[in-house]
């Protein structure tokens, strides 16, 4: 598996980047995000890569960040979402609001996605609530309320909420809204104190 490859950015295309690595150009399909930022860049970029292997063909995907890879690996594991889908999703939206949709439920915003039905909207959020979840992928992408304290505090706020009655969902975004609006991490009980009152607002 190539893991990464490092070189200067040689063309660039609507989907893909040809990076110059010794003299070897590699095709490497890529959000159109990273193609923005990339294409006509003069010095060496490092673009962390996924490597496809079908009995026809060996394709290369690549992203600037290790947690954008982390959840295309994560999106292609859904039944019906292929690497080219995957990359399609992330075109599409950034993965730290593709992370919050999916951990608020929010299958409006995946619908907004072109290609993506509710159907297959309520598929993503079931197979990966859990896995964002549990991998930190909120604090691995720069979610809001990635500050909220260690993941166990986390945990434990959210049960405290659903304990009160309060929505999952409802819980999960009042959380996100308060920690934003700290600036340094805070305690469990200042975490649930917030949330409460933000939830209040609602």
């Amino acid at each position: 598996m190539i893991a990464f490859i490092k070189g200067q950015p040689f063309s660039a295309g609507t989907d893909y980047i040809i990076i110059d690595v010794n003299g070897v150009g590699y095709r490497v399909n890529v959000p159109t995000s990273v193609v923005s930022r990339v294409a006509g860049k003069k010095d060496d970029v490092t673009i962390y890569t996924y490597m496809h292997v079908r009995e026809d063909a060996m394709q290369l995907f690549g992203f600037i960040e290790e947690s954008d890879r982390a959840v295309f690996e994560l999106l292609i594991q859904v039944s019906g979402i292929g690497p080219r889908v995957a990359l399609g999703i992330l075109s599409s939206i950034n993965t730290p609001a593709l992370v919050q949709a999916v951990i608020n439920e929010q299958v409006n915003i995946l619908t907004g996605i072109s290609g993506i039905g509710k159907k297959m909207a309520q598929r993503i959020i079931v197979e990966l609530k859990d896995k964002f979840s549990k991998m930190g992928a909120a604090e691995d992408t720069g979610l809001p309320g990635s500050d909220a304290g260690t993941p166990d505090q986390a945990g434990d706020a959210l049960q405290a909420l659903t304990a009160l009655g309060y929505n999952p969902a409802e819980a999960r975004r009042a959380l996100a809204k308060a920690a934003s609006e700290k600036n340094s991490s805070i305690g469990l009980e200042e975490m649930v104190r917030l949330a409460l009152k933000e939830l209040g607002r609602q």
